[in-house]
């Protein structure tokens, strides 16, 4: 009887211990879930104090971390819990978002790809991989869940040249390009370029500009305009507006309007894309329906497939079928289209990227059209 009584009083005691760290935990989880970000970090640094190792508890601080705005604070965190669990998927997704939010997207990559791995039906892990490529890919923003993170802006900077060989006696088409982006997870978005391209032995010129704005975290409007001044095959200006949604299972969906005049015709173009981005993968399709004044509605078919590896870098096949229209010297043309290409972008380090795209394009029966692109790009 009293050894039974000594093991209930010893049984008692150790709940009065635990009941304050458990309580210490689901309060911090508590403010969170009130915004009260600041009293949970107290909360949680106390405990911590008394019960380094809880796991839990770090995990919950590095994640208030990030949600303060405060992702460089988060990443020790986490450097500690993956050494300890290296193959825990939600650790490795917290690390990924951190670095993300801290305007490292690249490097947010490395223990997303590893989470998609060991989980691969994690839908959360998908869409942050998604909004990392965004981030590097094209002026597409991300959004934090609580509350942003000051994330650094990234400058892209890439100067390219293409040759386009034709047949049927058609002159060989050159161009150039520069091409500037300013992108930043938790902000907004923007890119120009200039270019100078010649075909029937003459040579155009202008200029390109477009923003990306998020509206929230799922939606993102995109306007750009193009200007040529003095263009002899090229339009006289282009206008386009796009919109985009985030959908779950990562997958997007975009719907864009776009204007091209031309010295001697109009052409408005409706675009509606879906994508979808799994694993290493991206998947997306575009219907094209374009209105050229006095001329027909041609429609289009576009399709993508790109592989992501090394981080960033990246692999794609694209194809095209249906009718298009098309500058011949100063003349619109709308013909069947049939095409193929296969570009990419190898990041040698952090900083330097090799771009190119090699293609074939059937203009009806007007010609056949090949080409090659190469592109060097500078991050900083």
């Amino acid at each position: 009887m009293r050894s039974h009584c000594l093991a209930l009083a010893l049984a008692a005691s150790a709940a009065l211990l635990a009941t304050p760290t458990l309580a210490d935990v689901a309060t911090a989880r508590q403010q969170v879930e009130a915004g009260q970000l600041d009293a949970a970090e107290a909360t949680l640094r106390t405990h911590l104090a008394e019960q380094p190792a809880d796991s839990e508890a770090l995990f919950l601080l590095a994640r208030v971390h990030a949600w303060q705005g405060q992702p460089e604070q988060a990443l020790p965190l986490y450097d500690r819990l993956l050494r300890d669990e290296p193959e825990n998927a939600d650790y490795l997704l917290g690390q990924g978002q951190a670095l993300l939010w801290a305007g490292r997207p690249q490097a947010a990559l490395q223990p997303l790809e590893r989470a998609a791995t060991i989980a691969p039906d994690y839908a959360e892990v998908q869409q942050v991989i998604q909004q990392a490529r965004a981030a590097l890919t094209s002026p597409v923003t991300a959004t934090a869940p609580i509350a942003s993170a000051p994330a650094q802006r990234r400058h892209e900077l890439e100067i390219s040249a293409r040759q386009d060989w034709l047949d049927n006696g058609f002159d060989d088409w050159r161009s150039q390009r520069l091409d500037y982006t300013s992108t930043q997870p938790e902000g907004l978005g923007w890119y120009g370029a200039l270019l100078r391209e010649q075909r029937f032995g003459e040579w155009d010129e202008g200029v390109e500009a477009g923003a990306v704005i998020p509206l929230d975290e799922n939606w993102t409007l995109q306007p750009e305009v193009g200007y040529q001044p003095s263009p002899y095959f090229l339009p006289e200006w282009h206008a386009d507006l796009r919109l985009q949604r985030r959908l779950p299972a990562g997958f997007l969906g975009a719907a864009s309007v776009r204007r091209t005049e031309y010295e001697t015709t109009r052409v408005d173009r409706l675009a509606l894309a879906a994508e979808r981005y799994w694993g290493a993968w991206r998947a997306g399709y575009t219907l094209n329906i374009t209105d050229v004044a006095n001329a027909g509605t041609p429609i289009g078919h576009d399709l993508a497939l790109d592989y992501f590896y090394d981080g960033l870098s990246y692999a794609g096949l694209r194809l095209t079928a249906g009718e298009e229209e098309a500058v011949e010297e100063q003349r619109l043309i709308t013909s069947d289209v049939r095409a193929v290409s296969l570009q990419g972008r190898h990041w040698l380090d952090s900083r330097w990227a090799l771009t190119w795209e090699l293609g074939h394009h059937e203009q009806g029966d007007y010609y056949t059209r090949r080409w090659l692109q190469l592109g060097l790009r500078h991050a900083f």
